[in-house]
């Protein structure tokens, strides 16, 4: 059987507003799968965001088409489990929080609660675990050694939350270089422009070649979530929360991350 599903695409810089040709990109992805339904194109799509999510969560084309990475491999599962098209769409960082509760997005599937704090959304059940890691020169017993030595500048992700560096910042221990993705960053320290960098365990991996001479500390570990808009249907947020609970049991979400590391 063939399963299509048609994703609307803007693609944009934060700040930027874009020419009229490129706010409505469209393109159809048709990929054959085993199973036993068509999706209509009538059926209401589940329109979830593209926000320059570094590689491997999401992957893109020569255009900046998605077209692969361990986000987009989730929307997609959930899109077929649930006989749904899927809408993408490319929005500013800073915008997605706002279009959520609006309503002008159904979901996003890389937060959690402390990252993003505004008590109208609505959380899924864990996806996978996440762990950020401290990237550096200077070897660290554990995380505690980390703490009480630390100094200097860092490579950080603008918009990004550090909850366990929160108080290191505030007294000037660690001071924030921002990016504007952990893919950024990485080239800073590579280039050694930067001598530490924040980035997730699947961006390090994934994205730095060269790890000789490099020491990580992991300095947090999350659950990663889908937020769901607070005006998304009830019914639509328990079959999303079933269907996550039934690819974890499956080992499908795994497989995903798998494929990535």
């Amino acid at each position: 059987m063939q399963l299509i599903a048609t994703m609307l695409l803007c693609k944009c810089k934060a700040g930027e507003s874009l020419p009229l040709k490129h706010q409505q990109l469209r393109f159809m992805y048709l990929q054959s799968l085993l199973w036993p339904f068509t999706l209509s194109a009538t059926e209401a799509p589940l329109r979830v965001p593209h926000i320059a999510d570094a590689p491997p969560f999401m992957l893109t084309d020569a255009q900046q088409i998605p077209n692969g990475g361990i986000l987009f491999d989730i929307y997609q599962q959930l899109g077929i489990a649930m006989q749904r098209p899927l809408q993408i769409e490319a929005i500013p960082r800073k915008r997605v929080t706002e279009m959520l509760l609006r309503g002008q997005l159904d979901l996003y599937c890389n937060g959690t609660p402390d990252w993003f704090t505004e008590p109208e959304l609505r959380w899924s059940p864990p996806l996978f675990v996440h762990h950020d890691l401290y990237v550096s020169g200077q070897p660290y017993r554990d995380f505690a050694d980390f703490q009480q030595r630390v100094r200097g500048k860092v490579g950080t992700t603008f918009g990004y939350v550090y909850p366990t560096l929160t108080e290191l910042f505030a007294r000037g221990q660690l001071q924030r270089v921002d990016s504007y993705s952990p893919a950024e960053s990485l080239r800073h320290l590579q280039k050694r422009h930067l001598h530490a960098v924040v980035v997730s365990e699947f961006e390090f991996g994934y994205l730095l070649a060269q790890k000789q001479d490099l020491h990580v500390v992991q300095i947090e570990r999350n659950q990663i979530r889908c937020m769901y808009s607070p005006v998304l249907a009830e019914q639509t947020i328990q079959q999303l929360n079933q269907t996550i609970t039934t690819l974890t049991q499956q080992g499908k979400i795994e497989q995903i991350l798998a494929s990535y590391r």
